[in-house]
């Protein structure tokens, strides 16, 4: 090895050092974020290993399990008057075999327990806030109470802190089906903070007596290890788990649907029953509306009366909404449960093994970790395939100079990329602060300042302090191919926890897609490494596969961590010091070019650089990355 590139040797040996040390601090740090349950992280994560025992806390309402699987508060009863003491507390919630998380609860279940109360009863919540978030409740549907009694932070009351109480209270004079609920933002309701209230009409309607059963089904949404809903319960259960509903032939029985989904609507099916409407949104229905498939939008309720007529057997009850009742393979999950004649067999847990039984056994199952990780290095070590150009000899000034423009284009177009992802969050957060559903994103948007200035100020300045050290001239290419590598590194990161997270989550097919894709794009990002160094230095072996050890190690690693856990604030981090390393490098590469000349065909050649990176992410983007 030359002296001169003897002494650059330990620039690139203290970035892999740097990288190294900066990534597993801050998936410690976000490591600690996933020990809550409240939209600080991008959604619940499942409880690995042991699951913590959830203890009732001091003076909470005792509750019951219905027979439809909902539970049910036992109130303190004063004549007329019943009071509810409810406390919002984290406390574990299985959703089905094998998925179990830390939820936002009140009194300990999902959905909360139900208050029910009859007709000119005088309901009392006793509300007290037992997690860390603070927040409020809003009665859903009760409309005949005074502002106050409404549970909109800033516009009825202040947002109740950790420890603190609220009591609210109202007359039940309209019979029917209401909801309480956080009036957090969307992640702190899709963690399991709803309930239904139940008014009990004093002179029922004719359609709406002699009936055997009065069933409850609040249907919900859940955002586990996402930041969308992607995982869908009945009473807080999902299939196989879900309660079926228990009849005899002859039987007239009623459901209250309820939808506290954040956004999703659902269809719910019944096979071979039909569903006669009887209420919308606690408003009797005076007309015939009868139907086998009822859709309820996101906040709706929908009461219905069936008649247990079909031959008696198990009928499946579902969503028709198909995404709603699979899983990531196809299978039977999410909002499917079933009408049961007592004293036929119960078959309906049979379908799941069937149906798998039907499919291929590579298709059942999501990635393993171990797969995962050797796709995830598959992805992040394609950058070695841009990386030997760097060996060529003998370039003529004009090669040079079309590959140095050849790398603006494809940095160009990352730092547009990475700079968008990295406001995306931001954005999110500022959209929810001016809605009411969230506190201004001030910590994302320090994180992100911070990052930026590592990346832009703070590789400045450590590039000036190594050509100092260790250039031999004014410009020093491996010094610059390094910070590239560093700069790629950062957002390569990102790439692998979107690979692990999607591949944790059983979405097999978007992790191969984002394999491939990122595979592809890292290809091109090797061009980029190599671009300052063809021409006027020939790196060794070594130092080739040192610099794509920094530059697609990080996708690697990334994809560790993402199968693990995920959180905005590392993301928005990492990709912030992407922004700034790649504009500190496309600044020196320029300098660079403006010297060489800048012709027409450069400047198509910087062009051509910045559509080979665009029509990567479009692959991407066709896959559903």
């Amino acid at each position: 090895m030359s002296a001169p590139r003897a002494r650059l040797f330990p620039v690139l040996i203290a970035c892999a050092l740097l990288a190294c040390a900066v990534l597993p601090v801050a998936a410690w740090a976000d490591a600690d974020d996933v020990s809550s349950a409240n939209s600080t992280s991008l959604g619940l994560q499942p409880i690995q290993g042991p699951i913590p025992v959830s203890t009732p806390a001091p003076g909470e309402s005792a509750v019951f399990r219905r027979a439809d699987g909902a539970y049910q508060a036992i109130p303190e009863v004063h004549g007329r008057t019943k009071i509810f003491h409810l406390v919002e507390r984290a406390a574990p919630w299985t959703l089905k075999p094998g998925l179990t998380v830390m939820a936002n609860t009140y009194n300990g279940v999902v959905p909360g327990p139900a208050l029910v109360v009859h007709q000119g009863d005088t309901l009392v919540l006793d509300y007290t806030n037992d997690d860390a978030t603070p927040d409020s409740i809003h009665l859903h549907g009760i409309h005949d109470i005074p502002v106050t009694m409404d549970g909109v932070a800033g516009i009825s009351q202040p947002l109740v802190p950790n420890g603190g109480h609220f009591v609210y209270q109202f007359v039940a004079d309209q019979p029917g089906t209401f909801i309480y609920h956080t009036h957090d933002n969307e992640a702190m309701l899709d963690s399991g903070l709803y309930g239904a209230i139940i008014v009990e009409p004093t002179h029922p309607r004719p359609l709406e007596r002699g009936l055997a059963h009065d069933f409850l089904e609040v249907i919900s949404s859940w955002q586990i290890r996402s930041g969308s809903e992607n995982e869908f319960t009945l009473n807080g259960k999902e299939y196989p788990a879900t309660q079926q509903l228990n009849v005899r032939s002859g039987e007239r029985f009623r459901i209250r649907w309820i939808n506290i989904s954040g956004e999703e609507f659902h269809t719910m099916h019944t096979h071979g029953h039909y569903q006669q409407i009887v209420a919308r949104d606690a408003a009797p229905v005076n007309y015939r509306d009868i139907e086998d498939t009822v859709l309820v939008a996101p906040g709706q309720r929908i009461d219905v009366v069936v008649k247990a007529d079909a031959k008696p057997g198990t009928w499946l009850v579902h969503c028709h909404v198909m995404d709603h009742v699979e899983d990531a393979n196809g299978m039977p999950s999410g909002l499917i449960t079933a009408i049961h004649y007592v004293g036929t067999p119960n078959v309906l847990t049979a379908m799941l093994p069937a149906m798998q039984s039907a499919m291929p056994a590579s298709n059942r199952s999501g990635l393993s970790f171990w797969m995962t990780v050797l796709l995830g290095a598959i992805a992040g070590f394609t950058i070695f395939l841009g990386l030997p150009i760097a060996r060529a000899q003998r370039l003529s000034a004009q090669t040079v100079a079309l590959l140095n423009a050849l790398a603006i284009g494809i940095l160009l177009y990352l730092v547009v990329e990475i700079a968008q992802n990295a406001i995306v969050p931001i954005s999110q957060g500022i959209n929810a602060w001016h809605t009411g559903g969230g506190a201004f994103p001030a910590g994302l948007i320090a994180v992100f300042i911070v990052g930026l200035l590592l990346g832009l100020v703070g590789l400045g300045s450590a590039a000036s302090y190594f050509s100092r050290k260790a250039a031999m001239h004014a410009e020093n290419p491996i010094l610059l191919a390094a910070i590239i590598a560093i700069g790629i590194g950062a957002h390569n990161f990102g790439e692998g926890l979107a690979i692990g997270a999607s591949a944790a989550s059983g979405a097999t097919a978007v992790a191969l897609a984002l394999i491939v894709g990122f595979g592809l794009h890292n290809a091109t990002e090797g061009f980029g490494v190599a671009a300052p160094l063809v021409g006027r230095v020939v790196p060794s072996w070594a130092l080739i596969g040192l610099a794509g050890l920094i530059a697609g190690g990080p996708t690697f690693i990334g994809t560790i961590v993402g199968y693990s856990f995920y959180s905005p604030t590392l993301s928005v981090f990492f990709l912030a010091i992407a922004v700034g390393a790649l504009v500190f490098v496309i600044g020196e590469l320029w300098t660079v070019l403006r010297r060489t000349g800048l012709t027409a065909f450069v400047t198509a050649t910087m062009c051509a650089g910045f559509l080979i990176a665009l029509a990567t992410e479009l692959f991407l983007d066709m896959n559903g990355g």
